[in-house]
């Protein structure tokens, strides 16, 4: 953990010290891929929640064949 740490901490420092124009572009060249991977992940993740609920929520046949009145 202390390596990772470390080096965040390079990186952090050498990003801050470049000229803005640069950070920005950085950031959009790596930043927005991981936010449209983290979105899409995300997306998908709830939509395999909703299907779990609707299953769960959804009607049953009595399994009779007859229906109940």
């Amino acid at each position: 953990m202390t390596g990772l740490l470390g080096f965040w901490d390079r990186m952090e420092l050498w990003l801050v010290t470049l000229p803005f124009a640069l950070q920005v572009f950085i950031m959009m060249v790596m930043g927005i891929p991981l936010f449209v991977l983290v979105a899409v992940g995300t997306d998908r993740f709830a939509e395999l929640l909703v299907r779990g609920f609707r299953r769960l929520v959804a009607p049953r046949s009595a399994g009779t064949g007859k229906e109940v009145r």
